[in-house]
């Protein structure tokens, strides 16, 4: 057995690039409990470590931590006087720096930093806010990190058993009226669409939400207005226990079952077609051992089985099925749908470790193997006695992380998928699955974060809009552009760019909300 360990991969890089699974291996192992400063001690001053090895280390300007009101941002370009919503943004942005014994903890363990861009009339104002969870509050007012190592309780302060660990920095969506920020080991925190005030620091769904955790990933069907989502570990750490559930366009959970899985580990995003849900169980498995001796949560074991499961959408889960097939380290799907008794799904994915921060049990990191491709899995429910799945790459000369689509066609049969490209290829790819076809969008001396594709108009055809996403100027130190790319002439570059006077708090995902689902906007 191999653990290996190495320089950090640099959060700077990740936040503003995408560059997820081409950095070396980070640490993610403590020392173990050590306890931290006793109750009722001064609190330390704060003073993030100068090492970009360390938890929220790196240079000056590596961690935000302001949280910012700018009306009336300095617009390069014309944005399209139609052009009304929010487009948001969330991703970990350090509140404390962690005690010496856990300076090796991931870049994923720091707070949930909200961004919102609101673009109406050619205007934008920008404003950020932290999502003020459970966590959040207990180190405001103790000034000092409480929480040990990522997704592991047993390194936390005592003064904070009990509450919720959820850090609200992944992603975030928009559904009956509320913006729900999501950290996948936790439920969502609930945000006030316009003002970004934390509302609930815990939201269930009116209580109906029977899971202590949900994903990052919900999907929204296009249909029926219907929000769907799940929670793995949904009894508790490292329980076999996942909750899928489905609510309302107002909210309300109308069904719910719970299932088993094989073993415990990531299970980061699903599919969900008209007829079913999709779980896919990454071999990046949940680790007592290692969350025993102060580690992090998850190890990559390259020797255990990659599943996807498919169970009937409305249905009790006793038609649960366990498909194995090629391991493949998958954490994005682009989308998928059913065809007759078939299920297609596209996935970004590499052949190996994607996630060098978490340790690999059996080899060294390989950021070849690590590189992500589009998959094509095809699922046959025809014949009860199969077992199997069929995966393909497609688009070979295609390789990235994030995968996107419309997200108004979740659950149908789509056209155009999104990527972020990495290492020489940058930018940003539009596959066009119709035509077969694929466009790198690249906007020369920038580092571009995930892109979100934005209608224009609310009922424009698929694909008809705008790719909008944050780009880094690698001249100006990193100084952000909100960049807008029309679908109907990438090669002629940004039709706008929001040239902000700093660089923008980092990102893991984004969404984009319409005014029309926002509640005051058209009085905001």
């Amino acid at each position: 057995m191999t653990d290996t360990s190495g320089p950090q991969l640099g959060r700077r890089n990740f936040l503003g690039a995408a560059t997820l699974g081409t950095g070396a291996a980070l640490v993610g192992l403590g020392t173990g409990g050590a306890a931290l400063a006793a109750a009722g001690s001064p609190a330390p001053q704060v003073d993030f470590p100068d090492d970009p090895r360390a938890f929220a280390g790196g240079p000056p300007g590596t961690n935000n931590r302001a949280e910012i009101d700018l009306y009336d941002c300095e617009v390069e370009g014309q944005l399209p006087l139609d052009l009304d919503g929010m487009f948001y943004r969330v991703g970990p942005d350090p509140q404390y720096p962690k005690p010496e014994q856990y300076k090796g903890d991931i870049m994923f363990d720091g707070e949930g930093h909200v961004s919102a861009f609101r673009i109406k009339n050619g205007h934008v104002d920008y404003r950020t806010r932290y999502a003020k969870t459970q966590r959040w509050k207990a180190q405001h007012d103790a000034r000092r990190s409480l929480f040990g190592m990522y997704r592991n309780p047993l390194t936390d302060d005592p003064s904070v058993k009990g509450l919720s660990r959820g850090t609200a920095n992944t992603q975030l969506f928009l559904h009956h009226g509320k913006l729900l920020v999501f950290k996948e080991d936790s439920p969502p925190v609930y945000l006030d669409p316009l003002t970004l005030e934390t509302k609930d620091d815990y939201y269930t769904f009116g209580g109906k939400l029977d899971s202590q955790t949900h994903t990052a990933h919900p999907k929204i069907d296009p249909l029926t207005g219907e929000y769907i989502a799940f929670g793995y570990e949904a009894d508790g750490l490292l329980s076999k226990s996942v909750v899928v559930f489905s609510a309302d366009r107002h909210g309300a959970v109308n069904w719910h079952t719970k299932v088993q899985v094989p073993y415990a580990g990531m299970m980061h995003d699903f599919v969900v077609t008209q007829k079913h849900v999709i779980l896919y169980l990454t071999n990046m498995v949940s680790d007592m051992d290692r969350i025993k001796a102060g580690g992090v949560h998850f190890s990559y074991d390259s020797r255990a089985p990659v599943y996807i499961g498919v169970l009937r959408r409305g249905g009790d889960g006793k038609d649960l099925r366990w498909f194995t097939g090629q391991n493949l380290f998958c954490t994005h799907s682009m989308g998928g749908w059913s065809d007759g008794d078939k299920i297609v799904m596209d996935w970004d994915g590499g052949e190996g470790n994607q996630f060098p921060f978490f340790p690999s049990l059996h080899e060294p990191f390989d950021p070849v193997k690590g590189t992500g491709y589009l998959r094509r899995f095809t699922i046959d429910l025809s014949s009860k006695s199969n077992d199997r799945f069929q995966v393909e790459t497609i688009y070979p000369e295609v390789s990235g992380v994030l995968a996107r689509q419309d997200d108004r066609f979740h659950t149908l049969k789509y056209r155009y998928g999104y990527l972020n490209g990495v290492g020489p290829k940058g930018g940003w790819w539009i596959v066009d699955h119709q035509e077969k076809t694929t466009q790198l969008v690249s906007v020369p001396d920038y580092m571009l974060s995930e892109m979100t594709f934005v209608p224009r108009k609310k009922d424009a055809p698929e694909g008809d809009g705008y790719l909008i996403g944050i780009g880094s100027s690698m001249k100006e130190a990193g100084r952000s552009d909100l960049i807008l790319i029309d679908t109907k002439d990438v090669a002629a570059g940004p039709v706008a760019r929001v040239k902000m006077p700093f660089k923008c708090v980092g990102q893991v995902h984004g969404f984009w909300g319409d005014a029309s689902d926002i509640p005051g906007a058209d009085l905001a």
